[in-house]
């Protein structure tokens, strides 16, 4: 499926736009360290790597300063990078880590659906949609995203599991085992698919109850702590 069919697909699912949404929000902790990453920031713009005024050196201090847990310092360079080079689709994409990372679920659907846009078929892209539509509650989308994650990288065992939770959540019990199963074939050790296919054996066919345990599973992985 080309990006443009993609997209055509996605918009239906989940009415996407891809209209700027607000700025993340600083936990009290985070803002309680707001003037040592302020230093930490001085400190990286005095060298050579991180201190230029051209979007490689913004892009190369953003991914820095959300290695170090700079939430803000990270999205302020991020977004000058994609100011001096809009079409360069990886900011886009850090900008979608940082969020994901943060539980800023909407900004980061939106930081990778515009890194999709501009970029070509990657399907890390489509993964980290999806585990952010999974965050934002979206599961017709965050399937589609995985499906397309899984055509571009078929070998790729994390995408499956991710898919039979999504599907296991959407009542589509079949398609969770038929996932789940793939995902444990790919990767026989990968503990996570192993114990989510014994929470759907647990649910023995009953629909609602495989619901309400995949819907637990997801609220037990993303939601805010």
């Amino acid at each position: 499926m080309s990006i443009s069919m993609w997209i055509a697909v996605v918009a239906l699912v989940s009415g996407w736009d891809f209209a700027r949404a607000g700025e993340p929000t600083l936990s009290q902790a985070e803002a309680t360290l707001e003037p040592e990453f302020r230093q930490l920031r001085a400190t990286l713009g005095a060298r050579p790597e991180f201190g230029g005024t051209d979007a490689d050196s913004k892009y190369r201090l953003a991914r820095e300063l959300a290695h170090r847990g700079d939430v803000e310092g990270a999205v302020e360079s991020y977004r000058a990078a994609i100011h001096l080079k809009p079409q360069w689709a990886e900011p886009h994409h850090g900008l979608g880590q940082v969020f994901l990372d943060h539980h800023d679920y909407a900004l980061a659907v939106e930081a990778f659906q515009t890194s999709i846009r501009l970029g070509r078929d990657d399907p890390q892209a489509f993964y980290w949609l999806g585990r952010a539509y999974m965050g934002k509650g979206g599961l017709a989308p965050a399937a589609v995203a995985l499906e397309q994650a899984i055509r571009l990288k078929p070998d790729d065992a994390e995408a499956y599991a991710d898919l039979g939770l999504v599907r296991m959540a959407n009542g589509d019990l079949a398609g969770a085992g038929q996932a789940l199963t793939t995902s444990i074939r790919l990767k026989p050790d990968y503990a996570e698919a192993h114990r989510l296919r014994e929470r759907l054996a647990k649910a023995r066919g009953k629909v609602q109850q495989a619901k309400q345990a995949g819907l637990a599973e997801l609220k037990n992985i993303f939601g805010r702590e």
